[in-house]
């Protein structure tokens, strides 16, 4: 093998997830297709930009020196949540890679105003703080980072939705004692 003069040509592409990618560079705004889109690469003279989701959502966030984001996306259904309840009707916004900017946006989810926004966490449900804006016919919050959402006519009663709990025992030093040193 010390003598040999075969060569081999090999090629190697990384997929994590074992979807093959392609990166869109120099992206500077504009409609991203679900199951067309991958990672993006912002062009460095972008600011800020707004990014359509098709006619699903929005979000506009600045992204002065963003690095390359996995915005691959889909309104695929989730029956495993809308299992929870099965009296209501449920559709979902999956950011797939749970991409997070260097910068706070604000996300619009188009949907009717009677509905109501939950954030899918690890198969539970919860309440997103969100207000409707009637000019845009979404829901819209500020976000860094774009997660899984849930769209239901109705709103999911309690033991269907968790909520942050606000523990009235817990301390801003993280819960660690200052042992008594005796001076």
């Amino acid at each position: 093998a010390k003598n040999s003069t075969d060569t081999v040509e090999l090629d190697i592409s990384y997929a994590p997830d074992g979807v093959d990618y392609t990166v869109r560079n120099k992206f500077d705004g504009g409609v991203l297709d679900s199951g067309d889109t991958g990672i993006v690469a912002f062009d460095s003279d972008a600011g800020e930009i707004e990014i359509e989701f098709e006619e699903t959502a929005l979000f506009e966030v600045d992204v002065t020196g963003q690095g390359r984001q996995n915005l691959a996306w889909n309104t695929d259904f989730n029956s495993e949540v809308a299992d929870l309840d099965k009296s209501a009707n449920m559709d979902f916004v999956t950011f797939e890679g749970n991409p997070s900017f260097n910068k706070n946006g604000t996300m619009y989810i188009y949907a009717d105003a009677d509905t109501y926004l939950y954030q899918v966490v690890d198969g539970k449900l919860k309440a997103v703080n969100a207000e409707y804006d009637e000019d845009y016919e979404a829901w819209t919050f500020k976000t860094r980072t774009l997660k899984s959402y849930a769209i239901s006519d109705v709103e999911l009663t309690e033991k269907t939705v968790t909520e942050d709990k606000d523990d009235a025992s817990s301390t801003t030093d993280g819960g660690k004692e200052n042992p008594d040193t005796g001076r």
